[in-house]
This record gives structure tokens, C-alpha cells and sequence, in this order.
């Protein structure tokens, strides 16, 4: 690193108007050995994927052979994309951003047009309707377009890695896509019409905003970049006491960037219509959640939606959803928790939450965290903060534990054990007086992430619940930033733990692992949103599914 760091000296006063080639092999490196210095999961990539990332041979022989800076950056995206981790990410600075004015997602294995901007693209101009299917654009397969985008935005899920780069299909941020600014003025797009099955072309305009780079100069001045700190993506959750602030950056498990293009995606109201005779009690704003009740076979249904987990206030939403915990405990028959398209959020407000659905002690997920030596600092500072907080002696025990487990972890260059990441330092939580003690069903999805992930995981270990929907994304860890690159200045988004849920999952796929990463949540009922009865009927079959399931519950079948 001294080595690249005295390059790095003498080439900083360069001029050139794009990086030069020793440029780009020295911010490639950096970003590399930020990586083999943090990436927690960087073990289990090798035993689940066959791929060690830190074999930069073939890599650098790209960087080598890149002729602009668009080309690097394409490389520095294939280099993170290998991972097949969503928490894993670059960003750009870059303001530019093309659209086409409606967008498209798979179902049933087919890209269909689910939302249409009429003040975009006029029904003069684009006849199509929601439902017809998206065939090519410019004359290319969609299939293979979606191929070429998917890296972009790779997550741990294949099908859910298809769904979010068939987004991009008509959504073209350069923040994301170096490539984004080199699209034309217009595309021409071949749609197949739903209801006569015809194939139709139109010429569609692309609406452009904000100002496309095509080179990234240079950087005037020095600094070191061999040791990026780390940096919380999220503000710092209200409930958490103060002695954990040191380790904040790795409460968080979310999707470091949300898509763009996905109905409803973190967003209070439900991608499904409203079953009828529902009785609505939150509609989200300061309440946070959205929530109600309805009636079917003679049964209080109660239904509630987690649009997240990363609400203002901490505080306020876990006061809230304990109220309505106890409104359902007195006044249904069942519940339906609602997790689909969740971003995920914050650690310690996932299990605030579970606490209030799972009526009795329950193990949490643990993480296996990458023991640097600026954790094994943190989890110091938060034994010491909490000794002068006054914790009680349990809780100082098991800060105590995870302290030595990362300290021991660090001067063996490795990962720790399963650690508890919440504020009492032990992997068994208790519940809140009023938890929710009826039958329930978790919904959740392929765009279920990160603590969207770990919700469904933990009811399901602790057998509170079924999970019914889709496998999720399978984004198994936190997720912090860091200083990427010096010369390009890119941003870096890194894994520095896996998430380990109470018992090894078997699969076809993958080794058996009790891990989340890759493997997800499978369902114990698949019940697949993504069908074209669903999008053209407002969800109806969907929901007439899942009321039949928690019925089922409510009457113990």
C-alpha cells in the first residue's frame, strides 16, 4: 500500500481531463483492499458462490484495458456485482437521469407495462395500457437487455435481480448507470398488445434531466485513502440507549439504494387493493404504518403493513404499533403483517417490532461481523459507555462477551460468532407485555431486503407464524459506507457481517448454512403477487389467497 500511496503522491497534480491508466489501477486497488479489509461475507462467497474476489488478476487486466472513464467505472460495477450481494454497491455523483415515462416489471415471466405517465407519454402517442407486454427496444430483446442492466443492481435473489433491472429498462439514472448520459433522443419500442395480441411500434422520446459526465478528471490534492471510515447509512434510531452509538453503522440492513420503478415500494399503501368491507385505522404520514380490519366467514381479520423500517422516530412508530397490537389482541380473530416490498431499515426497530408480535422469549438473528480494528474499538467503547450508563450486570455480561468474541476475532483476522447487535447483547429477546398473542401470517417477497428479510426470518424459526408469498432478496447482513475511490470518487456501500438465523436452511442451491445472504426466507406457502390477473385486477386474487390462509389459521387446519 506504501507503494501505491508514493504513485499516488506523484500523480496527484496531474492535469488530465480523464483518469490515466495508473489512476484507474490505483482507485481499483483501493476499492479492492477496502473490501479484503471489511467484507463479512467474503468467506462465504468463496464456499457458496465458487468465487474469490480477491483474485484482482483478471480485474486489473480490465482496468488496463479500458479507453475512457465510462468503461472504467463499468468495470468497478462488474467487480461488486460478482459478489451477487445487494448490500454491496457503488454510487456516482452524477445528477443526469433519463425516463420514458411509464414502467414495466416480470410477470409470469414476461416484461409488462404496470404504470403509465399520460403527462409523459399521451395516449396519442403511446396507445399501449397497462398490461401489454414489452417485447424490444430499438430492436433488442428485452431479455437480453434485462442481461446487460442486471448488474446494476445484483442482489441475492435471480429473480428479484431480473425484476429491478427490467425496471431499468425505462428508468436511466447516471448515479447508477455510468453509461446513462450515451442514450439517444428517442427509442423505439415494440409493445404486444394484451387484448388483440398485435405487435406495435412507437417511437418514444427520452425525458432528460440534469447535466451527463462522460470523463471524471482529476483529484489536486492528496490524502490518504488506504483506511475509509466507516459511515452509518441511516440516522441514528431514537431508541437505541446512548452507549451504542459506536456501533450504529452496523445496525443498519437496508438496501443501500431503493429502485426506482417498483410499485409501491416502501411505501405505506399496499400493491394490492383493499379487500372489501376493510375498515382502515392508519393511513401512514406521522402514524407511520398503515392499518384495519376486515370481516370474512364470520372472522375479525386484523391487517397491518411495515412500509420499512426506518420510521422518523424509533420511539413514536414502536409506541404506535404497540397500540395497535393491542387494539388487534382484543378485537380480531387473526392478523396479517404486511412485509412485502420492504426496504428493510434498522436493526434494533425490526426487533422492537418482533417483540410485539412474538408473545413469548425468542432467539433473534445474530450477526457474524468482519472483526476490524476499528470494531473491535467500537464494541470498547460501547462495554465502557454502558458500565458508565449503569446497565444492569447481565447486559454488562453479554457486551462484555461480544467485546472479547470481535477483540479475539481481529487478532485472528477473521469474523466473530453469532453476536446479538441490540442493546442488551444477548441473542434472546423478550416480548412487550402486550404482544400479540392470536394466529398471524407475514407476507413477504422477492423485494422483501435486508431487515425485510430478518422479520419473516425470526418468525419463522420461532414458529409464531406463517410465511406466505415469495422467497426474499436475500440481503443477509448491514451495510456501511465508505470512501470507495480517491480519483473517481465513487461511493462504496460494503457487507461487513452475515446475518445467522437458529437453524441451518437446506436448499438446492446453496450449501446448508444458517445464513440469510443468497439463501433468503422461503415461504412455508408460496403465494406469488407477480401474475397478470393480479396487476390487472388490483390484486383480488392475491388478497382472496391470503385471507383463505389466515382463516385457515384462525380455525387451527
Amino acid at each position: 500500500m506504501k507503494r501505491l500511496l508514493a504513485v499516488f503522491l506523484c500523480l496527484a497534480s496531474s492535469g488530465f481531463a480523464a483518469l490515466t491508466k495508473e489512476q484507474k489501477i490505483f482507485d481499483f486497488t483501493v476499492l479492492a483492499q477496502t473490501f479484503a479489509a471489511n467484507y463479512g461475507p467474503y468467506h462465504w462467497k468463496v464456499r457458496a458462490l465458487k468465487y474469490d474476489a480477491m483474485d484482482l488478476k483478471p480485474w486489473l487486466a480490465k482496468v488496463e484495458a479500458t479507453r475512457n472513464d465510462i468503461e472504467f467505472l463499468e468495470v468497478l460495477i462488474d467487480y461488486v456485482a460478482s459478489l451477487k450481494d445487494g448490500h454491496s454497491s457503488l454510487s456516482f455523483f452524477g445528477t443526469f437521469r433519463a425516463t420514458l415515462g411509464f414502467t414495466t416489471d416480470i410477470y409470469e415471466g414476461k416484461v409488462l407495462i404496470d404504470s403509465i405517465n399520460r403527462t409523459q407519454q399521451p395516449l396519442s402517442r403511446f396507445p399501449a395500457v397497462v398490461g401489454d407486454e414489452l417485447v424490444s427496444m430499438d430492436g433488442q430483446p428485452v431479455d437480453a437487455l434485462i442481461t446487460g442492466l442486471e448488474k446494476y443492481q445484483t442482489v441475492g435473489n435471480p429473480r428479484a435481480t431480473r425484476r429491478l433491472a427490467a425496471n431499468l429498462l425505462t428508468i436511466r439514472p447516471q448515479s447508477l448507470i455510468p453509461s446513462a448520459g450515451s442514450v439517444g433522443d428517442t427509442v423505439e419500442v415494440e409493445v404486444r398488445r394484451a387484448e388483440s395480441g398485435e405487435l406495435e411500434k412507437y417511437t418514444l422520446p427520452w425525458t432528460k434531466t440534469g447535466i451527463a459526465f462522460t470523463d471524471l478528471g482529476t483529484a489536486p490534492v492528496a490524502r490518504d485513502a488506504s483506511k475509509p471510515g466507516p459511515r452509518a447509512l441511516l440516522a441514528a434510531d431514537d431508541s437505541l440507549p446512548a452507549y451504542m452509538q459506536p456501533i450504529a453503522p452496523l445496525l443498519t440492513a437496508r438496501l443501500p439504494r431503493d429502485p426506482e420503478g417498483v410499485l409501491n415500494y416502501g411505501a405505506v399503501a399496499p400493491i394490492y387493493g383493499f379487500p372489501a368491507g376493510f375498515r382502515l385505522r392508519l393511513a401512514g404520514g406521522s402514524d407511520f404504518f398503515a392499518s384495519g380490519t376486515y370481516v370474512a366467514e364470520g372472522k375479525t381479520i386484523g391487517w397491518i403493513r411495515i412500509p420499512s423500517f426506518s420510521p422518523p422516530s424509533a420511539v413514536a412508530a414502536i409506541q404506535i404499533f404497540e397500540r395497535e397490537m393491542a387494539f388487534f389482541q382484543e378485537n380480531t380473530d387473526g392478523l396479517v403483517i404486511d412485509g412485502m416490498r420492504n426496504p428493510g431499515g434498522s436493526v434494533a426497530f425490526v426487533e422492537a417490532l418482533l417483540q410485539r408480535v412474538i408473545p413469548f422469549p425468542f432467539r433473534t438473528l445474530g450477526f457474524e461481523i468482519r472483526a476490524t480494528n476499528s470494531w473491535a474499538q467500537s464494541f470498547a467503547s460501547v462495554l465502557s459507555s454502558a458500565r458508565q450508563f449503569g446497565a444492569e450486570p447481565w447486559i454488562l455480561q453479554h457486551l462484555e462477551n461480544n467485546h472479547n468474541d470481535v477483540l479475539q476475532a481481529n487478532r485472528e483476522g477473521g469474523t466473530t460468532g453469532s453476536l446479538s447487535l441490540n442493546s442488551t447483547g444477548s441473542l434472546i429477546l423478550l416480548p412487550s407485555p402486550l404482544a400479540y398473542r392470536k394466529p398471524l401470517i407475514a407476507l413477504a417477497d422477492d423485494i422483501s431486503a435486508s431487515a425485510g428479510d430478518f422479520f419473516p426470518a425470526v418468525i419463522q424459526d420461532n414458529g409464531r407464524g406463517k410465511i406466505v408469498g415469495y422467497q426474499t432478496m436475500g440481503l443477509g447482513g448491514n451495510v456501511v459506507a465508505y470512501d470507495g475511490t480517491v480519483y473517481s470518487e465513487v461511493g462504496a456501500r460494503v457487507t461487513q457481517s452475515l446475518m445467522t438465523r437458529r437453524e441451518p436452511v437446506v436448499t438446492a442451491e446453496f450449501p446448508t448454512a444458517a445464513y440469510v445472504e443468497n439463501i433468503g426466507v422461503r415461504p412455508d406457502i408460496e403465494l406469488d403477487y407477480m401474475t397478470r390477473e393480479n396487476l390487472m385486477n388490483r390484486g383480488i386474487p392475491f388478497v382472496e389467497a391470503f385471507t383463505k390462509i389466515i382463516l385457515q389459521e384462525i380455525s387451527g387446519n
